[in-house]
């Protein structure tokens, strides 16, 4: 090993989102950007994992760190970009506020935790992002933002997440859509990057109001074209499924549907999206380590957020 030029060899550091300092009580919060981790998958119906997504991507990056391997990095420097040759996030401060502390088996007792922990976010005057879990997540996020009523969602998945229930249970990964959709300040849904639905869930969405871009009307469109056509409204939220990506750029998901998007043209909607808006907040989910053998997905996901917080919040 080489020692550094001060001669010490350790330093220990946090397990946090971009190596971020921890903040443990919510009242202490003081940041631009504050990373709510939700460790839940009690509403998957189908493969469960995605509980372990927030700590995966806490791991994964390798090009992002908030502070270098000694330290001598200074809290909000940015992270080096070689395509914009500079930093990103220059200026930006961040925090890690911490993963829910979920209930087995009590859903409602769980979403009340993380609408109370987004609530106070919001009220810190900091930018949630809020990292899962399954999709179920959304809704008790998006129930925390009625401070930025009117409220348009732009949703980017595989799957519609339209259904009103299943088997009479309201709050699974396949209704957090249609969730948000009955809180009273969400005005309009778009979903993005849809390559499977059931009949009713569809018709009930356009009944609604909401768009729906396929994968195959993105591709048509290009990441500019989609964007052009996403209503504009005064506050925007983004919440980010990984599997509306191909699965051979994500296959560490509990259902991943072949035919999916790529990282460059994903990136490229995102960016001009959040440009032409006023994002006040997002979450990513349904990052499921136990698929993610090559921690891919998890990278990944990683590499999203640092793509929507750059595009939100310029270097200074």
């Amino acid at each position: 090993m080489i020692e550094p030029a001060d001669g010490s060899m350790l330093r220990a550091q946090p397990r946090s989102f971009f190596k971020a300092p921890l903040c443990v009580n919510l009242d202490d919060l003081a940041a631009d950007v504050a990373f709510i981790g939700m460790p839940f998958d009690q509403g998957t119906l189908g493969r469960p994992g995605a509980r372990y997504g927030p700590d995966a991507i806490r791991d994964a990056p390798r090009a992002y760190a908030y502070t270098d391997l000694y330290g001598r990095q200074q809290e909000a420097e940015g992270f080096f970009n070689i395509e914009a040759g500079d930093e990103l996030l220059r200026g930006v401060t961040m925090a890690d506020c911490g993963n829910i502390a979920t209930i087995p088996s009590n859903v409602h007792r769980n979403f009340d935790a993380l609408t109370q922990a987004v609530e106070k976010v919001a009220e810190r005057g900091a930018f949630p992002v809020v990292v899962g879990g399954d999709h179920a997540i959304t809704y008790p996020v998006v129930r925390g933002l009625s401070r930025f009523a009117p409220l348009n969602i732009v949703h980017f998945d595989a799957h519609l997440d339209y259904s009103h229930d299943y088997r009479g249970e309201l709050y699974t990964h396949g209704s957090p859509i249609r969730r948000c959709r009955e809180l009273p300040f969400v005005r309009h849904i778009t979903s993005v990057g849809i390559r499977t639905a059931r009949r009713q869930p569809y018709e009930d969405s356009q009944r609604d109001g909401s768009l729906i871009i396929t994968t195959s009307q993105f591709r048509q469109l290009g990441p500019q074209g989609v964007v052009d056509r996403i209503p504009r409204g005064e506050n925007l939220y983004i919440t980010l499924d990984i599997d509306v990506m191909d699965p051979s750029q994500a296959p560490g998901t509990g259902t991943p549907e072949i035919g999916g998007l790529f990282y460059q043209e994903m990136r490229d909607c995102l960016v001009a999206l959040i440009a032409q808006s006023n994002l006040i907040a997002f979450d990513l989910v349904e990052v499921a380590p136990p698929y993610d053998s090559s921690e891919l997905t998890s990278q990944l996901g990683a590499a999203f957020i640092i793509d929507m917080l750059a595009a939100r919040f310029p270097s200074r």
